[in-house]
């Protein structure tokens, strides 16, 4: 019986922990937030709208976890509760907004504000990818290229001029040592960058030194601004919504450092909780007061902090707070034009650079056997 019972507890920590690990993508989280307030909104029951979403999608992981959900709201869990156990789908943000709608009774307004978020996080994160897209391919292909010259066809070449006897001028030279040392130590090229990527993975999850690595990310040249306009307009976006939907200030803050996934930031916002906990004016902790504090730390924007001193003697803080993020989803545009813009001269005239320097240094040697002869 004891063996059973330790079985049966076993199998039950394995399907929790199965639970705990499913994961959906952005796009179909978007697509259930819409579904399940569209279904709502037509006052269909929630696990029959639950039901309904479960036999539409063909996702594994999202109908295990809505057919889960719809199990749980039948046990009279709440629907906070029952997206609790998926941290890798709802987040901090999803559960308080579900919290704080789910006391009205008017669930489908949380679905709809998620919904909402979601969309302008998932817009600004493609904007950023397609920014660096382009850079990324030509280079790579770049480089591929040049390895693949340099592997096979430059041995080659050699060959012919040590036939030749040949006097090698010193460009040529190099790349010819380039070139053998790249087919000596290949395997130990390979394992390198493996091990240098694995190192920056590593820096950027770990909890110890991701908070250095994210520090380091806001001083990158060209990159930086994008990167600092990103974070400004995740925090504006989520604190504003959190403010506009009653939740009270520290909490909002709280939950603000949460979705902001950058630990330098969350840092300086833990500061600002700890003075708004004491009854400090919001817009004084984002240091409009003390310059010399907000030099130091530059996080927070002048123009954001002034906004902040006017409205929040106001009612209608939230609502200044979501226009600032719209500004900075357009700034967003605008950086990554001009990053983009800015890249793509120092791209060709790299790739220019380099394709020059392997065509002289093949021809120069030609030269020398046309003034011989």
């Amino acid at each position: 019986m004891n063996f059973i019972r330790f079985k049966d507890s076993l199998i039950d920590k394995i399907k929790r922990l199965k639970l705990l690990s499913r994961k959906i993508n952005v796009k179909e989280k978007i697509s259930f937030l819409d579904q399940f307030s569209t279904l709502l909104v037509s006052w269909i029951p929630i696990t029959n709208a639950l039901e309904i979403i479960s036999f539409q999608t063909n996702n594994k992981s999202l109908k295990s976890i809505v057919s889960q959900i719809s199990i749980d709201i039948n046990k009279w869990i709440s629907l906070k509760d029952c997206f609790w156990k998926y941290p890798n789908v709802f987040k901090l943000f999803d559960l308080s907004i579900i919290e704080m709608w789910e006391l009205t009774g008017k669930i489908w307004e949380s679905m709809e504000i998620l919904k909402n978020k979601e969309e302008k996080m998932k817009e600004i994160r493609t904007k950023i990818v397609w920014a660096f897209i382009y850079p990324s391919i030509i280079i790579s292909l770049s480089l591929i290229m040049i390895v693949i010259f340099i592997i096979y066809v430059i041995p080659k070449i050699t060959d012919m001029y040590s036939d030749a006897r040949v006097n090698l001028p010193e460009l040529t030279r190099i790349v010819i040592k380039i070139s053998d040392f790249l087919q000596e130590n290949v395997i130990y090229i390979c394992i390198f960058l493996v091990l240098f990527i694995l190192l920056i993975y590593f820096l950027k999850t770990y909890r110890v030194t991701k908070y250095y690595f994210d520090k380091f990310i806001l001083h990158i040249p060209l990159v930086w601004k994008l990167i600092k306009k990103n974070i400004l307009a995740m925090f504006t976006s989520s604190l504003g919504i959190l403010l506009h939907n009653w939740i009270i200030i520290n909490k909002s803050l709280e939950i603000t450092a949460w979705v902001v996934n950058n630990d330098y930031y969350k840092k300086w916002i833990n500061e600002v909780i700890v003075g708004v906990s004491a009854w400090e004016n919001l817009s004084k902790m984002m240091w409009i007061d003390n310059m010399e504090i907000w030099k130091k730390s530059f996080l927070f924007p002048i123009e954001l902090a002034s906004i902040v001193k006017i409205w929040e003697q106001t009612w209608k803080l939230s609502e200044m707070l979501l226009k600032i993020s719209n500004k900075y989803n357009k700034e967003i545009d605008e950086v990554v034009k001009n990053l983009s813009i800015a890249l793509e001269p120092i791209i060709i005239i790299w790739v220019w650079i380099v394709i020059w320097t392997l065509i002289m240094a093949i021809m120069l040697p030609f030269f020398n056997m046309v003034n011989v002869i």
